[in-house]
């Protein structure tokens, strides 16, 4: 209920507007699927050639996001099954573009969402291409997060016991229109990037949030661990042949990624594989959560500028509602704690 309060209240702002940054043709979910599904082109192109900065290394600016339907986990009903065929590729795209269309009309009119397709950000609307993988996460090889260990269990379980809605502070940061880690796994609106870059840095403004990083390419080493945490965490950057490597580490437990601790390490990897692709791989590595490290690829795609303002204070109404609704429930149960002493 909670998140549903919260992303109503982001129409309100007028964040939707978002997806007016890519072009959307006027068809229904099936064309669009069997248009992106069907049989490949063997017709012959021209060599694509990567393109360079001033500088030589390769150019990786641009606007890029990343829908798809492709789940974080590999779904049990795959078991160990990594790459799909052709044939299982276009089935599985369809029905998930199918059941995105549908899920909205399957809520009844009491229910606090949004029709998606009102505002072109359903996935099949900004671009989601097919995927053969069966799941993001590549490794470990059953594409599944590591059990957490016996501190990230306890300190999940804690997190849990510890929701209350006495103020705004009590709130999840998102709930609250802050908040941020360093990835870019995003699959649904709000997640486009703009990615810059000079001899010296590479700086990735994110649509969530306006959050922007700014990547130092010079050597320096990280801030000490523990001095300084930041929300989007310390990162450092350098290139390994053709594949820009960035290492983050400090990242603030605020707003903690997947219940990580204060000593998640994360290395993200871009690699532009086509004019319009590119491939993002990001491990995490945090001992004191997980017993091994993940790592995860995922597709992006280059499209059309630019990214329009995450208003999202401008309509938060969700953030009210959760804390009227909590007063509410506090008034009626001492009402009937009253009724039952008389």
């Amino acid at each position: 209920m909670t998140d549903r309060f919260f992303v109503s209240s982001c129409v309100v702002a007028g964040v939707m507007a978002v997806g007016l940054s890519v072009p959307v043709a006027a068809q229904t979910p099936s064309t669009v699927a069997a248009k992106t599904s069907g049989p490949k082109s063997t017709a012959s192109t021209k060599p694509w050639t990567l393109p360079r900065t001033p500088d030589g290394q390769p150019d990786l600016q641009g606007y890029w996001t990343n829908p798809n339907y492709t789940p974080l986990e590999r779904p049990a009903k795959f078991a160990d099954k990594e790459l799909f065929t052709d044939q299982e590729e276009a089935e599985f795209y369809k029905a998930a573009v199918d059941y995105s269309y549908e899920f909205t009309f399957q809520n009844s009119a009491e229910t606090p969402v949004y029709d998606a397709t009102v505002y072109a950000l359903d996935r099949w609307q900004i671009g989601a291409r097919p995927n053969r993988r069966t799941s993001l996460i590549v490794t470990p090889s059953n594409g599944r997060i590591p059990p957490r260990t016996p501190e990230g269990e306890a300190r999940a379980a804690a997190m849990r016991r510890r929701e209350t809605f006495d103020g705004p502070e009590d709130l999840p940061m998102g709930t609250r229109c802050m908040g941020g880690s360093p990835n870019m796994l995003g699959s649904g609106y709000r997640s486009q990037y703009l990615i810059v870059q000079s001899a010296g840095q590479v700086v990735i403004t994110y649509e969530d949030m306006g959050n922007v990083r700014i990547i130092p390419l010079d050597g320096r080493p990280h801030l000490p661990q523990g001095r300084l945490s930041r929300l989007m965490g310390d990162s450092r950057g350098h290139w390994e042949g053709d594949t820009l490597v960035v290492e983050t580490t400090n990242v603030s437990n605020k707003d903690n990624f997947m219940g990580s601790s204060k000593g998640l390490r994360v290395v993200e990897r871009f690699t532009r594989t086509a004019a319009d692709t590119l491939v993002y791989t990001f491990t995490a590595d945090d001992p004191a959560t997980w017993t091994k490290t993940w790592t995860a690829e995922v597709p992006m795609m280059q499209i059309e500028g630019p990214i329009f303002e995450y208003a999202c204070h401008e309509g938060n109404n969700g953030l009210v509602n959760i804390l009227e609704g909590a007063r509410a429930q506090e008034k009626a149960a001492a009402e009937t704690l009253k009724k039952g002493s008389k």
